[in-house]
């Protein structure tokens, strides 16, 4: 079995994923010294009815996963193999793929696409037994012998044209993102602002595949439809019920349905105990699709977003200002100047306003919410932190010298909780609860809008003060 072109696909992971579908990381090559692939691109095989087929794409699904028994079985007998060439035989719309893995034979394994309804693949040995198959109605790992594998003769190879489409996109690329124009003049777009976008880049790529998991986790309107279908019949035939039943069994005449409805059932719960979870089920998967589509669109809005402010970035100059405010709108790491320009090696800006206790001690006041956020990471484990308690406000460090490690003094601790009030909800009442305690006693959950920490641990004190010890305290802020 030999090809009369030189692409072929090196392939280094597998993995399967919802769609249906199977992924496979792979390296391209093409003739020697020809150009134009990337090192690792994806061969992704579509196993849904409406966009069945082979492609080659950039990025993997989000959902995609390694832990399965197609996987387990395909590694088992050709742990690393080479694909050369992509059957096609449009007659019937089957594809079938040769996997290389030692010495040339005319008889290697195969997997084969075959586009039924729904369409399966199919890992063929050399001598024609299906080892395992996977598609929409599941995975199937019971042994069978199958058909006699055709001539591949008469059919016609996709390899080729999806090589020439995926080295046509990276020539695309590269193009898009090469040098200015010639005669531009360097300094259209600052280093700083090269840097910041190329970490704009490396979010958006990561926001993309959150986007799809957030997607590929909303139950879907069929999902919902049998949980709800389950539920409103088990309600109504649950007198059909035997003792100690692992199904209930329902014919078309009694459902409406075009074939018979078969309801799963615990057999060591009681018919009322099954229809319970039932329409817990049933509920659970409607607030999950509910939750879920409102989840999805959030973050397609951050990725809409996202890619407004790369292009913003890629193609005029933004001041300092702006670029500090992506930062922070972002979340990054503070971007370093390394312009010649005075002042270089200096940060852009700081999350937050330093002021001075009467003490003479740091105290240190978030400027916004994404700010609060990146001055609390910043801030060493036994810094002292505090807040107003049930408003929103900035947070306020008060970072640890040698003298005020065990405890802090009164005054300096009135003077940070006086500032913590000021910038609140509770700035025009001069008085309210503020949190005190330690940063190590703060958590960060996943998912938190800015600003929003989770307290294990904290003093609540209460503090009333005067308008002259605020403008007091006001009058030491340094930039």
């Amino acid at each position: 079995m030999t090809e009369s072109h030189p692409y072929k696909l090196r392939i280094l992971k597998t993995w399967v994923a919802k769609d249906p579908s199977l992924v496979f990381q792979c390296q391209p090559f093409g003739a020697p010294g020809e150009g134009g692939f990337p090192k690792k691109t994806h061969l992704f095989i579509d196993l849904r009815q409406q966009s069945f087929g082979p492609r080659l794409q950039a990025e993997k699904p989000a959902d995609a996963d390694a832990n399965h028994a197609f996987i387990q079985i395909l590694r088992k007998h050709i742990p690393t193999f080479t694909i050369r060439t992509i059957f096609h035989h449009p007659p019937s719309g089957d594809y079938w793929l040769p996997l290389l893995s030692g010495p040339e034979t005319d008889r290697p394994w195969l997997l084969r696409l075959a586009c039924s309804k729904p369409p399966l693949a199919s890992l063929v040995a050399p001598d024609d037994t299906i080892y395992v198959s996977f598609g929409q109605k599941g995975t199937f790992t019971k042994k069978h012998e199958g058909e006699a594998r055709p001539s591949f003769a008469g059919m016609s190879d996709a390899l080729p044209k999806l090589m020439r489409d995926l080295r046509g996109d990276a020539v695309d690329k590269a193009d898009d993102e090469g040098p200015a124009e010639a005669g531009a003049p360097d300094t259209a777009i600052s280093q700083l602002q090269k840097d910041l976008a190329s970490r704009l880049k490396r979010k958006l790529k990561t926001s993309k595949k959150t986007l799809e998991k957030a997607k590929a986790d909303i139950p879907t309107a069929a999902d919902v439809l049998q949980k709800e279908q389950e539920a409103t019949f088990l309600q109504s035939y649950a007198w059909m019920v035997k003792p100690d039943a692992f199904e209930l069994r329902l014919e078309p005449a009694m459902t409406g349905l075009s074939e018979d409805f078969v309801i799963p059932l615990d057999p060591e719960a009681s018919v009322g105990q099954n229809m319970e979870k039932k329409f817990a089920a049933l509920h659970k998967a409607k607030r999950g699709r509910e939750l879920g589509q409102k989840h999805y669109e959030i973050a397609r809005a951050y990725v809409e977003g996202l890619e407004k402010d790369l292009h913003d970035l890629q193609n005029e100059q933004k001041s300092d200002a702006f670029l500090q405010q992506l930062v922070r709108k972002y979340k990054l790491p503070e971007l370093q100047n390394v312009s010649s320009a005075p002042g270089a090696g200096e940060s852009l800006g700081k999350p937050y306003k330093t002021y001075t206790a009467s003490t003479g001690h740091t105290i240190l006041v978030g400027k916004s919410a994404m700010d609060n956020d990146e001055l609390t990471k910043s801030a060493r484990s036994n810094d002292f932190w505090f807040h107003a308690v049930g408003v929103t406000g900035s947070h306020v460090i008060v970072p640890v010298t040698a003298d005020i490690r065990q405890a802090l003094p009164t005054q300096l601790l009135r003077e940070a909780a006086i500032l913590a009030l000021h910038f609140s909800r509770m700035r025009d009442d001069h008085a309210g609860e503020c949190y005190v305690t330690r940063k190590q006693f703060l958590k960060k959950q996943r998912g938190m809008p800015a600003g929003l920490w989770r307290i294990d641990q904290s003093e609540s004190l209460f503090f009333r003060y005067s308008e002259d010890e605020v403008q007091n305290l006001l009058q030491t802020v340094r930039v």
